[in-house]
Order: structure tokens, then sequence, then C-alpha cells
């Protein structure tokens, strides 16, 4: 069903994701995480959000002559290193009382991973600030969720031309989009709810608490292209 239904709509239960003709992405989403966190000073719960990303190849050392020409690389591309990975995600809450997903209260925030070497993973958190969880009356973790990638400028896919969510991207988006009307649905809907809230999502470099979060003991943070907006 469509994303836009009531909120009492149940979302159908799709098929087994299959893979997309083109193989793997040069970077993937391993595993998304969600926590409450006090950190700092503060007196009410953060949320947390763990992005792990899994690095696979450089795209770029795949170009052919006539590709980088078109693209004005000019030296030969690393293939131990993925550069410029570029992370968005959007958080999806169903606010009290919502008749409809118009209704629901919407946060995003990106950030640009540096570079990662290839075959290695890295997490990166967001952090939604505990004073916005309590005005909105957020739960603990978002009911919907999805994240997407882009290296170098260029979108990674999350689906096929068949519509099917690529099996090294299925981390990447809520169980319940899977799907890919869903998810356009969600994905158009969001893009016109996260105005509202822009700069309220923030990736880690942005929360100067976050220094005093015990983080999860996982991959290690990557080194970031600092960046002013937390959001687009």
């Amino acid at each position: 069903m469509a994303f836009c239904l009531p909120v009492s709509c149940v979302f159908a239960q799709t098929a087994k994701s299959e893979g997309g003709a083109s193989g793997k992405n040069p970077v993937s989403v391993r595993s998304v995480h969600f926590d409450p966190v006090k950190i700092g000073n503060q007196k009410n719960e953060w949320i947390r959000m763990q992005v792990e990303l899994q690095a696979a190849f450089n795209p770029d050392a795949k170009l052919s002559a006539e590709d980088k020409a078109d693209k004005g690389v000019k030296k030969t591309a690393n293939k131990q290193w993925v550069d410029k990975i570029k992370v968005t995600v959007t958080e999806i809450f169903k606010s009290a009382g919502a008749k409809d997903a118009a209704d629901f209260s919407y946060y995003r925030a990106s950030a640009t991973v540096l570079t990662m070497e290839v075959n290695s993973s890295r997490s990166l958190y967001f952090y939604l600030p505990g004073d916005i969880v309590k005005r909105d009356r957020l739960k603990m973790q978002p009911d919907y969720y999805y994240v997407q990638l882009e290296v170098g400028g260029a979108e990674v896919p999350l689906f096929n031309e068949a519509g099917r969510l690529a099996p090294d991207m299925v981390a990447a988006v809520h169980k319940q989009f899977v799907n890919k009307k869903d998810f356009d649905g969600a994905r158009d809907q969001a893009d016109r709810g996260v105005a509202a809230n822009a700069g309220m999502l923030r990736p880690q470099y942005m929360v100067p608490y976050a220094i005093f979060d015990n983080l999860p003991q996982s991959s290690p943070s990557p080194e970031f292209i600092r960046e002013d907006a937390a959001s687009r």
C-alpha cells in the first residue's frame, strides 16, 4: 500500500529482495541501529542512529579512459580507497494524533566521509537532541527510516531496474520500504516534510556533547569532510 494512506493502514509484506544486474555497490549499508543516549549534562535522552558502512571498491578505478575524460579524472584512481562518500539519513516518526503521512515528523541529516579503505567498515552516528525528542513526543526510535549514499557525487542505487532492493542495501531501508513503490511514496513525502525540522538531526561532528557518548564497540568512525549544512 502507498505510504500516503492513513496511519492505520497495514503495509503489505513484500517478497524477498533480489539483487540488481549491476552487482555489488562500491559502498553499502551494513547495518543500522538506534539507541537512547544521555550525553554531557543534557537532561533528556537523545536518539543516536548508527549507520555502519562497508567499502567494496573504488568506482573510479573501473572507469574507461573515455569515461574518465568525461568526468574530468586526471589521475589514476587508488583502487584501495573510496573517496567522498555522502551519507544522508531520514528518520520518520508517527506523530501523536497524526491522521496520515503528511502529519508525520520528518528529520534528515547528511555527512560526507573523507575516504574509506576497500574491504573495511566504518560507523557514522547521527543525533536527535533530547529536548526535541521530548518536545515532539517522539518514541526512542523512528517508525521508519532510510539511508541514501553517494560516492563521488554519483548516487548509489537502492533498487535495480526491476524495482527490487539491492542485496547489499537491505539494511539501508526500513522493512516496510523494500517495495520500491512504498519507498518512493515515503521519500516523496519526506522530501516535503523535512524542511519543517531542518538542522535538528545532526551528524556526530556537529554535536559537541558526542565526545562524552559511550559509543558501541563496533567499527571505528571515519574522518569527515566538514560541512556546515546538517540537512538538505
